[in-house]
């Protein structure tokens, strides 16, 4: 399922732009970034056992919590693996970023991004700029244009 806005004339023309821009791109250069997350309160409160017999489990109570995994897809792996302790942010982002990514970048490296808000902050830009490698942001509403987005487990059942 895609979203409709993608229908919307300025969207199409920002998604046809970026398919004709990633056609002369060399792909060992792309490093496509998301993330994806499971809380505790997604805990089935049902459940199913044998008849005449009482299902019994234990389950997170009043404790929520989320956990947030990063990672960059390159053309040929996933690398830069990251499982925070909480939802992300600007902050979060930013650690991620310069402690797991930068890292593994290399001049002339191409680091792809969706449209989330804690992507943009310029303490990642400058991390990412210092190493020779540059940002570009997908045209919104454009999951379909980032692989990762199939690669990640959670994307797929969230």
């Amino acid at each position: 399922m895609l979203p409709s806005e993608q229908d919307r004339p300025d969207v199409a023309r920002k998604r046809k732009f970026w398919k004709r821009y990633q056609a002369d791109i060399d792909p060992t250069r792309l490093v496509f970034i998301d993330e994806t997350w499971a809380k505790t309160n997604m805990t089935r409160t049902h459940g199913r056992c044998r008849k005449g017999e009482r299902l019994r489990a234990k389950v997170p109570h009043g404790h929520w919590k989320t956990l947030t995994f990063l990672a960059a897809l390159r053309h040929d792996r996933i690398t830069a693996p990251c499982v925070l302790d909480g939802p992300i942010n600007g902050r979060s982002f930013q650690a991620y970023v310069e402690q797991f990514l930068v890292p593994t970048l290399k001049p002339g490296d191409i680091v792809v991004l969706d449209n989330l808000g804690s992507h943009k902050g310029d303490a990642a830009r400058k991390a990412i700029r210092a190493v020779g490698a540059r940002m570009i942001f997908l045209p919104p509403y454009s999951p379909d244009l980032n692989p990762i987005e199939e690669a990640l487990p959670g994307n797929l059942c969230m």
